[in-house]
């Protein structure tokens, strides 16, 4: 699966630090017909990415853009905000979603259009999850080395050796996405991909129920659930506003407890395991009055219904016809479905499944066996 023929691409790294950098650059990178993109950031005791480096690349040079020396200045923003979303060119990025947060966060721009390597790789074949470092080697035959993602990026200066591995990071990826884009054409997937990645974008501002992430959750009642709904909300919001994890705040086992025995007091919410009295000191009388104002009323989502027998098996006999489809296809049954999917799907609840190449290629026989009452 190697091509050597980009095995030694020519390398000129420039590091944008200040306008000036920008001024002297921005029209060469505007003038991109694509975009290899990357980020580097650090997550560590925070709710929202700290971003630490920006990678860009033509192929044949690579632009370092510092984010930490630039992110009060309006050419950075602009610059980004143009690249980013301008139609005409391409951006490349390797398992972007990670990368998406952090343009949303600094320009609040997405990269569009989008071609993610990682998912052009699954659709012929390689592992879902490829690495990077993997998928340069096998198509391009150039070794890089990893292991410095969880670095601190915010250290200045930064390392020389920490500059190579980010320049590396996306040196490959336009020469990658010919390849990628051109097997994929040849298997007539192409459009496949292009509709995984629209889909990626447009997916990425829907707001996931803040309940689907709390272990446990599954397990209360309906009343309960609804409790912790406004719980799981009220969260969020505090963490954002302090930009602290989640768990920071408070844990999903008490925030389970406090949803499940709904607390009138400070006493009462005190008792409650591994709640602390600095917790009960600072929001006790801001979380008892969110509980009060629970309707009891909230729709349960699909990932926290109970499957039912019969759903099951139909979920296991679909897993089947999914995994033979994706046999004939050479490729991994989850990039056609995974069971979450193919459950909401027997759920009635809206799916990727119904929808473009995945509805023409599944057929109409599957989703009859997926609505059959057996």
């Amino acid at each position: 699966m190697t091509d050597n023929s980009n095995a030694d691409p020519v390398r000129t790294i420039h590091y944008l630090r200040d306008e000036d950098h920008i001024r002297t650059h921005s029209r060469t990178l505007r003038e991109c017909k694509s975009l290899g993109l990357d980020t580097e950031f650090v997550r560590e005791r925070t709710f929202l990415p700290y971003p630490g480096l920006i990678q860009i690349s033509d192929g044949q040079q690579v632009w370092l853009v510092d984010p930490i020396a630039l992110g009060g200045q309006g050419s950075f923003q602009e610059l980004m905000s143009s690249l980013l979303g301008q139609p005409d060119q391409e951006k490349i990025l390797h398992s972007a979603s990670e990368d998406l947060e952090l343009f949303e966060l600094l320009c609040q721009t997405l990269p569009d259009p989008l071609f993610d390597t990682q998912i052009a790789a699954a659709l012929l074949g390689w592992p879902l999850q490829v690495r990077y470092e993997t998928l340069a080697n096998e198509l391009l035959g150039l070794e890089f080395a990893g292991g410095l993602a969880r670095n601190d990026w915010r250290r200045r200066p930064l390392p020389e050796a920490w500059l190579e591995y980010a320049s590396n990071d996306v040196i490959a990826l336009p020469a990658m996405r010919e390849l990628l884009a051109a097997r994929l054409e040849e298997k007539g997937r192409l459009e496949w991909l292009r509709e995984d990645c629209a889909g990626m974008l447009q997916r990425f501002h829907d707001k996931p129920d803040p309940r689907n992430r709390i272990r446990g959750a599954a397990g209360l009642d309906d009343e309960s659930l609804a409790r912790l709904a406004l719980l799981a909300e009220w969260r969020d919001s505090q963490a954002m506003a302090r930009n602290l994890p989640r768990g920071f705040i408070v844990a999903d086992p008490p925030l389970l407890e406090i949803a499940r025995r709904n607390p009138t007091s400070q006493g009462q919410l005190r008792g409650i395991a591994d709640v602390g009295s600095g917790f009960v000191r600072r929001y006790a009388d801001e979380l008892i009055t969110l509980l009060e104002s629970s309707s009891g009323d909230s729709p349960r989502p699909p990932e926290l219904t109970a499957i039912e027998p019969q759903q099951r098996s139909k979920i296991k006999h679909l897993q089947g016809l999914v995994r033979t489809a994706a046999d004939a296809l050479g490729i991994e049954p989850a990039v056609i479905a995974s069971k979450r999917e193919l459950t909401r799907l027997v759920q009635g609840a809206e799916n990727r499944l119904e929808h473009g190449w995945r509805k023409r290629m599944l057929g109409t026989e599957f989703f009859a066996a997926a609505d059959s009452e057996a």
